[in-house]
């Protein structure tokens, strides 16, 4: 498998749950970590873990609905790395309701976090990575951008919106040195209970462990999408 020591990766809601994760085990590789969300203790908390364990990390506090937030948030990476090697667009948020009762603004949120920030992100850091001919972007997605759910048409809409920028996006970029993966978690235990029924979930650092495998592939390999469900999710929509 390919080495990340010394590569810079940017992720994206950095400082909880899967992404937490993510940055965790990147770091684990000896890869140089970004870490982007609003929480600007929890994300200095990471920072400081990551530096310890020996690689360097840069936290910034980013409002992923504000489009300049962003253009800075990358600014300020590359101009301390001078290079992004790898971006995992993982920020997320979801309401649920049955459409009639869902408020527009769930629906504005949803999509600003879960769509517009990807495509945001994604268009920011792509043009250095293009420059070099090379880099990796992964994006979080959910089985949710494969199936439809009662209550969840929202946040339904939100995620098949990216696996279809990330479809159409793949075919734009793998010829050029850049590699798209979709990575779609079933249910998962983001609250990180310790209960029998949230064993039975998929864990956050199962997750992360399918993003390392991702980026860490030879250059001849390629890992488009890889779903996978939790066991509980049998009776719910899994295939």
């Amino acid at each position: 498998m390919a080495s990340l020591k010394g590569q810079i990766a940017v992720v994206t809601g950095a400082s909880r749950g899967i992404g937490r994760a993510i940055a965790r085990r990147l770091a684990q590789a000896e890869c140089n970590l970004v870490l982007l969300a609003r929480s600007g203790d929890d994300l200095a908390k990471l920072a400081a873990e990551i530096e310890t364990a020996g690689c360097e990390a840069m936290a910034i506090p980013t409002d992923l609905r504000d489009a300049e937030q962003i253009q800075r948030a990358v600014k300020k990476a590359l101009g301390k790395f001078g290079r992004i090697d790898i971006l995992v667009n993982n920020a997320g948020l979801w309401h649920y309701a049955p459409v009639h009762k869902l408020r527009v603004e769930d629906w504005d949120e949803m999509f600003d976090v879960n769509a517009r920030a990807t495509f945001l992100m994604t268009k920011s850091v792509l043009p250095s990575m293009l420059a070099r001919g090379r880099g990796h972007i992964v994006n979080i997605v959910s089985v949710s951008g494969l199936i439809g759910e009662a209550d969840a048409a929202g946040y339904n809409a939100t995620k098949w919106a990216v696996r279809g920028f990330s479809l159409s996006l793949l075919k734009e970029v793998r010829d050029q040195g850049i590699r798209v993966t979709m990575v779609n978690p079933g249910g998962v235990n983001n609250s990180e209970s310790t209960s029998a029924s949230a064993a039975q979930l998929i864990q956050n650092q199962d997750v992360a462990e399918i993003v390392y495998h991702a980026v860490t592939l030879p250059p001849r390999a390629h890992l488009t999408e890889a779903t996978v469900w939790a066991q509980s999710d049998e009776t719910t929509g899994m295939p």
